[in-house]
């Protein structure tokens, strides 16, 4: 399956070529979103943080992505890692925080993880799983790969915003002129 950029499934119904459905049939943006792009002028509104989403299963990217908007963050979701790490590349300055699947066809999260922080050392990094897994046994595991963090699937998206504004202090998140258009 050829990755996707915020978008699942292509509609086969007489739609226009860039139209793109969820599982549900509901069309799908295909850009970064936040609140913020509601353009209320309220600083309440202001992102949080750009995070970038990686998960090869669309209806997880999905999920996340509209939970994480509604929780003020600025997302860029991928179902392909390759596809994300060349937005990370031409981008990485303007992310704070990669979520990233551990098990994805083609390069892993564990190997996103690793060129990620190659290229921005400064970004956190959280790494998500269907199965138990501790830092400590992580780091003996996969010395050379710096994760701060994990999750354990499925997580709500309330336990999943307080992990991540625990790895990203006040110093770390961007202003609104970091963000880029």
């Amino acid at each position: 399956m050829g990755g996707l950029h915020l978008s699942y499934k292509k509609s086969n119904n007489n739609s226009r070529d860039n139209d793109y459905k969820n599982s549900l049939g509901s069309p799908i943006p295909q850009k970064e979103e936040s609140n913020h792009d509601r353009k209320n002028n309220d600083n309440d509104d202001k992102p949080l943080a750009k995070l970038l989403v990686v998960d090869d299963d669309v209806d997880i990217v999905e999920v996340l992505k509209l939970g994480l908007i509604k929780n003020r963050f600025l997302v860029s979701a991928f179902t392909s890692p390759e596809e994300a790490l060349q937005d990370f590349q031409s981008n990485s300055e303007s992310y704070c925080l990669m979520l990233s699947d551990i098990r994805m066809p083609g390069l892993s999260g564990m190997q996103l993880a690793r060129k990620v922080k190659e290229i921005n050392s400064g970004v956190k990094v959280v790494l998500m799983t269907s199965f138990e897994i501790r830092d400590s046994e992580f780091s003996k595991v996969f010395p050379s790969t710096h994760v701060d963090g994990f999750v354990q699937k499925p997580i709500g998206i309330k336990d999943l915003t307080n992990k991540i504004l625990s790895l990203i202090d006040k110093t770390k998140r961007r202003s609104d002129e970091d963000f880029g258009s």
